[in-house]
């Protein structure tokens, strides 16, 4: 059942790369520790408009790695999260693929005005306790 599981999230952590196959010039890498995976917990896709209130993914206040992609936008993607040196925040712009590892909290605003989206989709995996933390 273990390989089943992992060829699941293989395949649809896949399919949100897929977005940046012809951006592959600008794609950066980022460094995840699957070994630290406990489950797959959920995955989503969704429209995230400019003028309305941030989209909570992840409020919990448990450990997650959420890897995000921006599809399609014509409007900034702020994101706010809590990493394990406290709350960040960062600005996408255009397509993207980031991995966040999170202590509980996770969202996602579009900059603008009612205009102004971004499609997006995310896998998130639950993390294995996190070292005593």
């Amino acid at each position: 059942m273990k390989l089943q599981s992992f060829m699941h999230v293989t395949a649809v952590s896949v399919l949100l790369c897929t977005g940046l196959v012809s951006d592959a010039q600008t794609a950066t890498a980022q460094v995840i520790d699957f070994g630290q995976i406990e489950s797959f917990e959920t995955l989503g896709t969704g429209t995230q408009r400019g003028g309305s209130p941030p989209k909570t993914i992840v409020d919990d206040g448990e450990w997650h790695t959420v890897m995000f992609t921006i599809l399609d936008s014509n409007a900034e993607a702020k994101i706010y999260w809590r990493s394990p040196d406290g709350p960040q925040t960062m600005i996408i712009h255009g397509r993207s693929v980031k991995a966040f590892q999170t202590a509980g909290e996770f969202k996602i605003e579009a900059l603008g005005d009612a205009t102004r989206s971004f499609k997006y989709g995310y896998v998130q995996f639950r993390l294995k306790s996190n070292k005593g933390t």
